[in-house]
């Protein structure tokens, strides 16, 4: 087995304990009663002695004349192992995974949206209710994409650290609780602003009515507390086990044996847990993705029948453009990069989450569902920067001014990036007093003018 140097696994095992007058614990393999196992340790009998107050191991042969001969250096042999899930089939598909494509995603996520928020603190963005909405998802975007480090770290781990592994593994259910909780909220950010965006455009005059400042951190904070409230169960019932391997070293006579712990997680045992589980899918399933996808799916359409079968003049084919396109870019993105989570969430759903672990090719789908949204939650900045001229000259004007050190010049800079738009984009505010255009990863507002 990978991750337990120079030992094979026998059989299994049953290991018998007892307390060494030296107070050590000492282990021996055998059926027999623990007085005959203390008479045979006496008796030139050999067994691997780990001490009771520390975590490092110590293999030692009590030999019959009482005296002991250390095998191994404390730190020679590891005190855990991989599950056999590490080294499957699916097991080495996330590890490339996590090994190759993950760390740069991360390097992505964190620049792009860092970028994003930094960007959102602009002028531009002033009296824009949507802008909360963007900050929020750029926010939730860091997290659920940050949160995989230890995934990452864990990934490279071919030889467990007796230290990392069981902190990865203690950890474990509450950083898939936290990426849950902030991919959630990601998409229902995206929702909001979709929404926002349909309002803005079929009912432009009105549209600061339904949209005002109280109802966006309502929706914001509503967002956080149904989410954390959706998510938190996960760590009640899901646990970590904890299983005792023994392993015979491959040398020679006498033998000797290691004795190694191996984590895993696994749902709670019982009915009522196996029930809730499914409930638990079911929900975040309908709620994650399912209705936001029927959602977006609608505003898009309503948003591009909108730009394309009404004549809107001249003036407006700037602002047509626009809108397609990024729309386009939603709709694909959203439905590409998030649509094939129906399939895994589905047979959990329906199934348990246990489905993936037996079946190969669905294990490994699932993994790749997740890397979909993690590229999801990365490219907002990198789309939105494809697709809006405006936001690249933003984009370029203020990592400029970042650059200079006279506090005026940098000033000045920032304030060009607020005026440019006026004379580049000047057609999209004809006869409409605010303007947003959303996706999943971006949106174009406009402030407010006068007619």
């Amino acid at each position: 087995m990978e991750g337990a140097p120079r030992s094979a696994l026998k059989e299994p095992l049953v290991p018998s304990t007892f307390v060494h007058p030296d107070g050590m614990i000492g282990l021996v393999v055998s059926k027999s009663t623990q007085e005959e196992q203390c008479d045979k340790l006496v008796a030139n009998e050999y067994t691997i002695i780990r001490s009771s107050n520390s975590a490092k191991m110590r293999n030692e042969i009590r030999e019959a004349d009482g005296h002991s001969r250390v095998l191994t250096d404390a730190i020679a042999m590891p005190s855990c192992v991989h599950n056999s899930e590490y080294t499957s089939e699916c097991g080495r598909f996330e590890r490339s995974i996590n090994q190759l494509a993950m760390p740069l995603l991360q390097l992505l996520c964190l620049s792009g949206n860092v970028l994003n928020l930094l960007i959102y603190r602009l002028p531009y963005f002033d009296g824009s209710s949507s802008v909360h909405f963007l900050r929020a998802k750029a926010l939730a975007n860091l997290v659920f994409v940050q949160s995989r480090l230890f995934e990452v770290i864990h990934a490279w781990t071919l030889q467990p650290s007796d230290s990392f592994e069981p902190f990865y593994w203690r950890t474990k259910p509450f950083l898939i609780t936290v990426a849950n909780i902030s991919g959630t909220i990601s998409t229902w950010m995206t929702l909001l602003v979709t929404i926002e965006t349909v309002l803005c455009v079929l009912m432009p005059f009105s549209f600061r009515q339904f949209c005002t400042k109280r109802l966006t951190l309502m929706l914001l904070i509503s967002s956080v507390f149904l989410s954390s409230a959706l998510h938190l169960t996960f760590i009640f019932t899901h646990s970590i086990v904890e299983k005792t391997i023994i392993t015979e070293m491959t040398s020679e006579e006498p033998k000797c044996y290691w004795l190694l712990m191996q984590y895993s997680m696994q749902i709670s045992p019982g009915a009522v847990y196996e029930f809730y589980e499914k409930v638990y899918y079911w929900t975040q399933l309908t709620l994650s993705i399912v209705v936001p996808t029927i959602v977006m799916l609608i505003c898009s359409v309503l948003i591009v029948t909108r730009f394309t079968f009404k004549e809107l003049g001249e003036a407006f084919s700037q602002r047509r453009k626009c809108v397609i396109r990024m729309t386009v870019a939603t709709t694909l993105s959203h439905l590409l990069l998030e649509g094939p989570a129906l399939l895994t969430f589905g047979a959990a759903a329906l199934k348990g989450s246990g489905s993936a672990g037996d079946n190969t090719m669905m294990c490994m789908l699932n993994h790749g569902n997740n890397s979909l949204s993690v590229l999801n939650a990365t490219i907002p900045f990198f789309v939105f920067l494809a697709c809006n001229e405006q936001f690249r000259h933003m984009t370029n004007v203020y990592i400029k001014a970042q650059m200079m050190f006279d506090n005026s010049t940098k000033r000045a800079l920032l304030a060009q990036a607020t005026l440019s738009r006026r004379l580049t984009n000047a057609p999209c505010e004809t006869n409409e007093q605010h303007s947003i255009i959303g996706s999943t990863h971006l949106s174009l507002l406009v402030k407010p003018t006068s007619i």
